[in-house]
């Protein structure tokens, strides 16, 4: 892997997420030279540097709908016991991911923050990036915003698209931390005894072998909210458990009225989140049975963050495209996470499963900005609504939609055409991990 940046490449890939690194080592294995630009000194997103696990449901009846480099990662991380069921070690998928990377020959930008975009008309020419060295311009032929912000599309002045259409409103941000010490016995036990203080979609047949999700304490946290102890906007107690190994991961800290494009805001919900585990931390010793040895292992690196920009493309994907199934003939994807919005103040939470065995399509066209010739969108700011950004932000959905970007670009890069040019028969092929034509409910309509 180099570590001198050249001044020209085939593809920038700007944000080292999951759907970042998907996309770059599918262009990589395209034979495009391919740069991956991130402003962190690691890699993964928030599945790093927000702690994000665990990976959300990406199948039905037993088929997996999302694979290919996703599945690549996840068998990386199991070979290192660092995946279990469907959680995972932050450090683990960095490993794992740069190990891909890597392997991939894609180059690394490390701590390097992408400040301007130069244009001629509506074709990106080149990047300006900050590094710890100074300013450095890089030219490349393709680009594709995985940063989660849609930073190219802001700076490049591209149309997007920023929280609920009536409120503004955009999703609470959650600092996510971990817990050692716990007695899962006795929490499980717990749980099972007091049913009523707990969600509904609860299970309690608790095998701890197994991760477990637990979910509720309602009645603890009111008690401790009218007492002072605990921040108001913290409605319930969330974790998930590794097997027999006596820790958890909460995600539990709730930060409203923040908007995750602002600096201000930013160090704003980092001190109220930091705050908040402190709080959650010691009515868990203090209060809940089974966490009175605890002890608070770590936190994540940022606040986790659900929603900001969202591109303009020529396909938005909708709350009822979601809810319906739809597919399309242009699917680059499938994903089968109902829509999931964590609410503001005066706005209510939703957490709308789908039927069982249906599943939905993202079409390629989500993934192509308006008025951009050569700038694709993967992962979180792809063209959606607000309902429909709210299922596909999940990270096996944004690994599959990096994928199909990397794979339109290298092909795009191959042939010397721009990426609507690019024969949509041709990258179904590069994508068949990830669709299927089985069954009645695959017809492309």
């Amino acid at each position: 892997m180099k570590l001198q940046m050249k001044n020209n490449y085939d593809i920038i890939v700007v944000g080292a997420g999951i759907a970042g690194i998907s996309a770059s080592v599918k262009a990589a294995r395209q034979g495009a030279s391919v740069l991956l630009v991130e402003r962190y000194g690691f890699v993964g997103g928030m599945s790093t540097a927000g702690m994000v696990s665990p990976f959300m449901k990406h199948s039905i009846n037993d088929e997996v709908l999302v694979k290919g480099i996703y599945e690549e990662l996840e068998k990386k991380m199991r070979l290192n016991n660092g995946m279990i069921d469907n959680g995972f070690y932050a450090n683990s998928f960095r490993s794992a991911a740069f190990n891909l990377l890597f392997q991939s020959k894609v180059e690394l930008a490390l701590n390097t923050e992408v400040i301007s975009v130069s244009k001629n008309i509506n074709n990106i020419e080149s990047l300006t990036l900050m590094t710890p060295h100074g300013k450095q311009n890089i030219k490349a032929k393709y680009f594709i915003d995985t940063s989660g912000d849609a930073q190219l599309l802001y700076l490049g002045k591209y149309p997007f698209e920023k929280g609920d259409d009536e409120t503004g409103y955009l999703q609470a941000l959650t600092l996510f931390f971990r817990l050692g010490g716990v007695d899962l016995r006795k929490a499980t036990d717990f749980v099972k005894e007091n049913k009523k203080d707990f969600f509904a979609w609860m299970e309690y047949d608790f095998d701890l072998t197994k991760i477990i999700s637990v979910a509720g304490y309602f009645s603890v946290v009111k008690e401790a909210i009218k007492n002072g102890e605990l921040h108001p906007s913290v409605e319930y107690i969330f974790y998930t458990t590794l097997p027999d190994s006596g820790e958890a991961s909460f995600n539990t800290t709730n930060i409203l009225d923040l908007d995750a494009t602002s600096s201000e805001d930013l160090t704003k919900a980092e001190f109220i989140g930091r705050t908040q585990v402190q709080q959650v931390v010691k009515l868990l010793q203090n209060k809940i049975p089974g966490f009175e040895n605890s002890y608070l292992l770590e936190t994540a690196v940022q606040v986790g963050v659900r929603e900001t920009r969202r591109a303009i493309g020529e396909y938005s994907i909708s709350g009822n495209d979601i809810k319906n199934g739809e597919k399309f003939e242009d699917a680059i994807a499938r994903g089968c996470y109902g829509i999931d919005i964590h609410g503001q103040k005066d706005e209510k939470s939703r957490m709308e499963d789908l039927p069982e065995g249906q599943y939905y399509e993202i079409p390629l066209r989500s993934l192509i900005v308006k008025d951009a010739e050569n700038l694709l969108v993967a992962g979180r700011c792809i063209s959606s609504t607000r309902e429909g950004q709210s299922a596909v932000r999940i990270m096996p959905t944004c690994s599959a939609t990096g994928e199909a970007c990397g794979a339109l670009a290298g092909i795009a890069n191959k042939k010397d055409i721009t990426i609507r040019d690019v024969d949509y028969n041709e990258l179904e092929k590069e994508l068949v991990g990830n669709l299927s034509k089985k069954g009645n409910n695959d017809v492309r309509i």
